[in-house]
């Protein structure tokens, strides 16, 4: 059996379809739909994941991860118990949970998932996701982006002509994708992100917001106090839902430290209002994203004709407002638990691929245009962003200089302006060639993951080489996986 993981950036869930071919969310040991995409080491053979890992953050900082998917593929290291981890094996850990709770709710082992990512990761990021599931013993039958899985959670008839744009604004990203239904098939248009802007930084705001607001009125400092701002956060995170519902609330946190007068209590009010002109630049951002993924597509807010809301974040009323000031004539879509629709739209994915469910096409694009360097350090795009994927293209070089046998070859890619190496493919021939003699192609391949492979061939004498990604982050390919996968499991996840 195939589930679907939503595996986010503050919460992580897994999801199947049922018997009556309906997708369903599988409750943790709480009997809680989400669980916390945190982890904690009790010590260096134990660690705790989900809600209980979250209530340490602050206690003992040091044992507590949060916002791994943040750091998936960066070369990043966490320290703990004099043990270094990498982001893809604190990941395999939340998987490994949440394959616990699929296979003990749906009494059968599971070990294959559709596994949902934003839209605008790149393959270091999109690799670190496939590699934290293999350390958690897990096939990821597909890499679903999580607007497309939004949008197959809604289940709209692709026959129709129309143009949906999804917005996923979770608590550790923004992501959003634009599509066009037509004949039968979803086509991605146009995607943008931020990998940086989620609920957790309008959290942030109220966080500091109270920091501020005790020290000018009492004179009391919390910013250094870990257990104090513990409770800061939780207090944060209340009030930011509460005021999607309200006009205002209280924000009351008993005992919170002591001072000359005894016990010091925060009782302070906050409203709508005030968060919403606390929040004004995150909200701008987000706004600016949307501005920027209809303009990509050359299209304007008129021809947009559904408006999918998903991700706990897109509650936020000012944010709703901000849809609606700028989507007059479009449909808002958000019946669906915005928590939850990723997730239901993975399972729906698995049950396609199980062929329980009718077949629907999608096209997706590539996000980041890839390419190699040249001899002269000019960036040469091989496969241009908003390319439909899975997808190939090759291009020819040669050689640049006399009694040469071999040729690096440096694989980019553009990221916010910026180009990011994916590693180097060092080709070596039998023949020593003349300048300009050689004739080398490059082909790029675009899986159905959105992950890159790269191939060099020597078209005079038939040889080949696949490009070996050397990235820091991805060290776990250079040994043997199974190897680490022991080291991993001989530490109990609780």
């Amino acid at each position: 059996m195939i589930v679907g993981i939503d595996f986010g950036t503050v919460n992580s869930s897994v999801s199947f379809i049922d018997d009556d071919l309906k997708p369903q969310i599988i409750v943790n040991e709480r009997g809680v739909r989400l669980t916390p995409s945190v982890v904690y080491f009790k010590n260096s053979e134990e660690v705790i994941v989900g809600e209980i890992a979250k209530s340490q953050r602050l206690v003992k900082p040091e044992q507590t991860i949060l916002l791994v998917k943040r750091k998936i593929g960066e070369d990043y290291k966490y320290n703990i118990f004099e043990c270094e981890y990498s982001p893809p094996e604190i990941a395999s850990f939340i998987f490994r949970k949440l394959k616990q709770y699929a296979s003990d709710y749906l009494n059968k082992e599971i070990n294959q998932a559709v596994i949902t990512v934003p839209a605008y990761f790149d393959d270091n990021q999109r690799q670190g996701v496939l590699l934290a599931a293999k350390l958690a013993g897990m096939e990821v039958v597909k890499l679903l982006n999580e607007p497309t899985a939004a949008a197959l959670a809604y289940n709209l008839d692709p026959t129709i002509d129309q143009n949906v744009l999804v917005l996923d604004f979770g608590g550790g990203t923004f992501d959003l994708t634009l599509l066009n239904s037509h004949n039968g098939i979803y086509k991605v248009l146009s995607t943008k992100g931020n990998t940086n802007l989620g609920g957790i930084d309008f959290d942030k705001v109220i966080v500091d917001w109270i920091l501020d607001t005790i020290k000018k009125k009492d004179g009391i400092d919390l910013s250094n106090d870990t257990v104090a701002l513990q409770q800061i956060w939780n207090a944060a995170e209340k009030a930011k839902i509460d005021l999607s519902s309200v006009e205002e609330t209280n924000i009351v946190i008993p005992y919170i430290a002591i001072n000359e007068n005894g016990p010091y209590h925060i009782n302070i009010t906050l409203t709508r209002g005030r968060f919403e002109n606390l929040s004004i630049d995150l909200l701008l951002k987000a706004k600016k994203l949307i501005l920027e993924v209809l303009k990509d597509a050359n299209l304007t807010p008129d021809q947009i004709d559904k408006v999918i809301l998903a991700g706990g974040t897109s509650r936020i009323p000012a944010f709703k407002k901000t849809i609606k000031n700028i989507f007059e004539k479009s449909e808002i879509l958000g019946t669906i638990n915005p928590d939850e629709v990723v997730a239901l739209g993975a399972a729906v994915q698995a049950g396609i691929i199980e062929g329980k469910l009718q077949n629907i096409e999608l096209k997706d694009i590539v996000s980041h245009t890839l390419g190699i360097l040249n001899d002269d350090g000019q960036f040469v795009p091989i496969i241009e962003k908003g390319t439909s994927y899975p997808t190939s293209s090759t291009k020819m070089f040669t050689n640049t200089r006399d009694n040469q046998n071999s040729v690096i070859i440096k694989v980019l890619q553009e990221h916010n302006d910026n180009l990011i190496e994916l590693g180097n493919l060092e080709y070596v021939s039998e023949f020593y060639w003349r300048k300009e003699e050689a004739n080398i192609s490059v082909t790029f391949y675009i899986d159905i993951n959105g992950v890159l492979k790269v191939i060099a061939e020597d078209l005079d004498h038939g040889n080949k080489k696949e490009l070996n990604l050397k990235n820091p982050f991805l060290e776990l390919r250079n040994i043997n996986i199974e190897e680490k996968k022991k080291f991993l499991e001989k530490i109990n996840v609780l």
